[in-house]
């Protein structure tokens, strides 16, 4: 065979490809999907059981004559507080008569508090802890002006175990805190007397005052979870699955494109069909043309809940 010859074979096996190439279809999108769920946002609130304070709700704030007391809820549902002094005089606590409740059943506040010497202050400079024990208690004393924050290390406080049941109905729903299956209150004996004379007692209990229930739907990934998660301050939020998401349009868009696809195959397999038998006398470029294959299968989306 010549080198004209064989020139000429090589143009009509490019021509012959050009002409049998198989572009892939344009396959539709997957269509958004909309995953129904419901959400419990849960508040916490104070109950001021001494009835010598104004509650400051959206803080968890309990506003006394000269001083505050901020109860702080972190990540893992630990409550704890923080006491701003406010005034020119020194804030006298009595450590040894703290209690914590949980459920009406009392500790202690602090651990072995006739034997520390030690306490957290903040955003005090130069502050000195002024602890002393007497026959009658272990006082301490928060400057005027200054902020002291409860060491964990130091406390008896724990981690809220039984939170409120999921809410399915749709609204707002007041709890009190009967309504609970667990509160902590803190009681604080504090004064401003040098004497010690004279004393009182903060007492506040916190625990879950609403439920807001919605149902809400997100597109992909939807994540939901029995388990707590902080949002706020003073709020939490359960998220669950609600319902089954509308399939249809990704049920409909797999239709179509795998319509396409079976036109395109069956239109790539008549195109070689006929090439082959044209290039048939040619020998090995019509059987190329016969088992030359083109396949461009279509996505397929999914139809069930996704992560």
């Amino acid at each position: 065979m010549n080198k004209k010859k064989i020139t000429c074979l090589f143009d009509l096996f490019v021509i012959v490809l050009a002409f049998t190439s198989c572009a892939p279809p344009t396959y539709l999108p997957k269509p958004t999907v909309n995953y129904p769920g419901i959400m419990n946002t849960c508040t916490f609130g104070v109950q001021n059981m001494d009835e010598m304070a104004k509650i400051e709700p959206n803080l968890l704030t309990a506003h006394y004559d000269g001083f505050d007391v901020t109860y702080k809820i972190n990540n893992n549902f630990v409550v704890s507080l923080i006491i701003s002094n406010n005034s020119n005089k020194s804030l006298i606590i009595d450590k040894s008569k703290c209690y914590v409740l949980y459920n009406g059943y009392s500790t202690d506040l602090f651990k072995d508090v006739r034997s520390s010497r030690s306490t957290t202050f903040n955003n005090v400079q130069d502050a000195i802890n002024n602890v002393q024990t007497h026959e009658g208690g272990v006082s301490m004393t928060v400057p005027p002006y200054s902020k002291w924050e409860l060491p964990l290390q130091e406390s008896n406080v724990r981690q809220l175990n039984d939170l409120p049941d999921f809410n399915p109905s749709v609204g707002v729903h007041s709890l009190s805190p009967f309504d609970n299956k667990e509160t902590v209150e803190f009681i604080i004996p504090y004064s401003f007397d040098y004497s010690m004379a004279k004393w009182d007692t903060s007492r506040n209990r916190i625990y879950v005052n609403s439920i807001e229930t919605k149902e809400f739907s997100q597109t992909f990934p939807f994540t939901a979870s029995d388990v707590p998660l902080m949002v706020k301050t003073n709020q939490y939020e359960i998220i669950r699955r609600n319902g089954v998401p509308d399939f249809s349009e990704v049920i409909k868009t797999n239709a179509i494109n795998m319509e396409k696809y079976k036109k395109h195959k069956k239109a790539v397999s008549i195109s070689h069909g006929v090439w082959g038998t044209v290039l048939l006398p040619v020998g090995f470029l019509g059987w190329l043309f016969y088992f030359r294959g083109c396949d461009h299968e279509p996505p397929v989306y999914e139809t069930t809940w996704a992560y």
